[in-house]
């Protein structure tokens, strides 16, 4: 089982005033880098979803700039699925057979996050993580066939919600217990709530 992964990165961060959230620094270092660190030994080839109009900034930023870059296939209203898309467009051109992907915000993730949903997935469908909050839609591993699925449900405007794109395509969800794994910075308070987790762990 060849598994790429992407982080996506190409938000909007609308509650944290425009700026590009995760370049924003959590303990010194961006937080874009503390998901690199978490995931790249997870993975065969780690890319990172941007949109074109902020490369420059990551090209510029140490801890993303020796990941290859990934531009949404659609521009506009695709939302994450643009970057998922493009990322399985890339892993497919490349030999892979699945995808993980992982949201840029999220600097916690488990080590073994990968190692987990592959041992959920089954051939066809995706897996995505789960936990008693919520299901955590960018966590999820894709299998590179579904792509055209997916595609085809993009184009005609079926699938824009991620978690429903993921019930669509019967996803299988892998259940995890640390809700703090999983912690997403939203908001200037949601960056100081994460500071104090990094200090006690």
């Amino acid at each position: 089982m060849k598994i790429e992964g992407v982080i996506i990165a190409g938000g909007e961060a609308a509650r944290m005033k425009k700026r590009e959230k995760p370049l924003m620094l959590l303990r010194g270092h961006p937080l874009a880098g503390h998901v690199v660190e978490r995931v790249r030994l997870q993975v065969s080839t780690l890319t990172l979803n941007v949109k074109e109009e902020t490369a420059s900034l990551y090209a510029e930023c140490t801890a993303t700039a020796e990941l290859p870059l990934v531009f949404d296939r659609f521009r506009g209203q695709a939302g994450p699925l643009g970057g998922v898309l493009a990322a399985l467009d890339g892993a497919a051109a490349r030999g892979a057979t699945w995808l993980a992907t992982f949201p840029a915000d999220t600097p916690f993730l488990p080590h073994d996050l990968v190692a987990r949903l592959a041992e959920a997935a089954h051939e066809g469908a995706p897996s995505v993580a789960v936990t008693e909050a919520k299901v955590q839609g960018l966590c999820a591993l894709w299998p590179v066939g579904c792509r055209a699925r997916l595609a085809e449900g993009m184009e005609a405007g079926r699938y824009r919600s991620l978690w429903w794109t993921l019930d669509d395509l019967s996803a299988v969800r892998c259940r995890f217990d640390d809700e703090t794994a999983f912690f997403n910075v939203n908001t200037e308070d949601d960056l100081e709530e994460a500071e104090a987790i990094a200090r006690l762990s």
